[in-house]
């Protein structure tokens, strides 16, 4: 029975690292062995991606950012509910960082005008 949990941990673990730009962080609170279940955890998510948008386009530049904003929330929201199918019995999302930088790209180059995203979501669960 330990060695198929293992397994599956390691496979989990795994498939988790195999997604580009994002980082699962699992911190656990001083004196609280990870064993006993109802264990508070903190748990920190960064996602990353870029967003084409013209910027002599104001109005669609703001779109963009929008529908980037809007892109992170709706994440943070399903990173929780991950977290509950999965190893959580309860989750609460504690903050949610987002940063968004202009790359204006440049002629001659392969990289297109518009913004570089970044999210970093905490959240507090207690553990199955």
């Amino acid at each position: 029975m330990l060695r198929s949990l293992s397994a599956a941990t390691a496979l989990s673990l795994m498939a988790a690292g195999a997604a580009p730009a994002q980082q699962l962080v699992v911190e656990q609170r001083p004196g609280m062995p990870s064993s006993v279940r109802g264990t508070e955890v903190r748990i920190g998510v960064n996602m990353s991606f870029f967003v084409p948008a013209l910027m002599s386009d104001a109005e669609a530049a703001a779109k963009a950012q929008e529908n980037a904003r809007r892109v992170l929330d709706e994440s943070a929201g399903r990173e929780c509910d991950g977290l509950k199918g999965t190893i959580a019995s309860e989750c609460r999302i504690e903050a949610i960082n987002v940063n968004m930088n202009r790359n204006p790209g440049y002629p001659g180059s392969n990289q297109p005008e518009g913004f570089n995203v970044n999210g970093n979501f905490a959240y507090k669960v207690i553990m199955k």
